[in-house]
């Protein structure tokens, strides 16, 4: 049995169903659907089935413009290499362990997550961080997940993406089993053979961060993180972004789920939430609340914002060959932390502004990015 695969299964997307879906609730007709399934998928954007119905790309208001200036998933890894810069260091494969960028971030003086401990196979390199233990096999993970006093934990691959391995592990259900923060109890044996078995790579154990107490109120248990995007270009590193993500109401992190997960647009001058929209339901439209169906959530301020945003513009200038990096951060009742930096990140504005990526506004910073990167070896590609 898998006690770490329910992220990876709520990932996936039943087309089958999307499309009844759809039509279900007026929208075009299965067989008009598949038609334009089809073309998008052969055309120059390279659409995959999904976007379609998450950016309701069937919408009479979203013309040709909308998918001229739309980065879709088959084409992001692309779009965000052309603003690296191989030719101003060798750090270009460092955020693809997370453990190793926290070291470069906690050696700069940044509040970074903390990783407790760090499962690592005999002969897998470990960065030297304050207090870190390492794991090296099933044993000192059953060792380790069996004492309350390294509990509660929160538990992610070292090298993985979408959250997916992730785990809020709140304490323990009895003396060989752990109680997940979903109320999952799962055998603590179990457990450390999956890690073993299935994170050869490395598995990290770090606190149980939650969001401030004001933003804790439209999110839950669970921790929201914010990402911020950064751009580096002649006038420095600026913000391009932000959004919040908001976890499913019964998930352990912000992750994917097959419940309904909401995304906020993040003003950038002042940190407020500008607009809400739920991820998997279009028809939705625009949201005034998160995870409290009491007190809106749109209009609220994120607190530790103007922390927020310096954090990730001095955490960026660790990371010279970067023109683009994708910040997580999460907003704590102690101040603002970063707890992860991707090359390569998924575009979070699309959804949450329904708009697409290089659209008149976004799309100036981007080209100023672009320009600097070919002075320094990138800026290739045409978007």
């Amino acid at each position: 049995m898998a006690y770490l695969s329910e992220t990876a299964e709520a990932g996936t997307y039943d087309l089958m169903s999307a499309i009844r879906d759809l039509a279900a609730k007026g929208g075009p007709g299965s067989w008009r659907q598949v038609i334009s399934l089809v073309a998008l998928f052969l055309g120059p954007q390279k659409l995959v089935p999904e976007e379609y119905y998450t950016y309701a790309l069937y919408r009479e208001d979203r013309g040709r413009a909308f998918i001229r200036d739309f980065i879709s998933n088959r084409r992001m890894r692309e779009f965000n290499g052309t603003l690296q810069m191989p030719a101003r260091g060798a750090d270009l494969g460092t955020m693809l362990d997370k453990l190793a960028t926290e070291a470069v971030l906690a050696r700069r003086g940044l509040p970074v997550s903390q990783t407790r401990a760090v499962y690592a196979p005999v002969g897998a390199q470990v960065p030297e961080l304050p207090g870190l233990r390492t794991l090296r096999n099933a044993a000192d993970l059953g060792a380790f997940l069996a004492d309350p006093a390294n509990l509660p934990v929160f538990g992610k691959p070292r090298a993985d993406s979408y959250a997916r391995g992730a785990a809020m592990i709140e304490g323990l259900a009895a003396a060989d089993e752990v109680r997940f923060l979903n109320g999952r109890t799962v055998p603590i044996a179990g457990l450390a053979a999956e890690i073993v078995k299935d994170w050869g790579q490395g598995y990290l154990f770090q606190p149980f961060y939650q969001c401030a107490e004001g933003l804790r109120d439209h999110v839950g248990a669970a921790m929201a993180s914010l990402r911020i995007v950064t751009l580096w270009t002649d006038n420095g590193i600026e913000p391009w972004y932000a959004v919040i993500r908001l976890p499913a109401k019964t998930a352990m992190h912000d992750g994917d789920s097959k419940d309904a997960r909401v995304w906020g647009l993040v003003d950038l001058a002042t940190g407020q939430v500008v607009k809400l929209r739920s991820l998997r339901d279009p028809h939705a439209g625009d949201l005034r609340h998160g995870n409290n169906d009491a007190v809106p959530f749109l209009g609220f301020t994120l607190p530790h914002w103007a922390q927020a945003v310096e954090i990730c513009r001095a955490g960026h200038e660790s990371f010279p060959s970067h023109g683009l990096i994708g910040w997580d951060v999460f907003l704590t009742d102690s101040g603002a932390i970063l707890n992860e930096a991707n090359a390569s990140p998924g575009h979070l504005y699309q959804v949450a502004a329904q708009r697409p990526l290089l659209n008149p506004e976004m799309r100036p910073a981007y080209e100023r990015a672009r320009a600097f990167a070919r002075k320094h070896g990138g800026g290739g590609g045409r978007f």
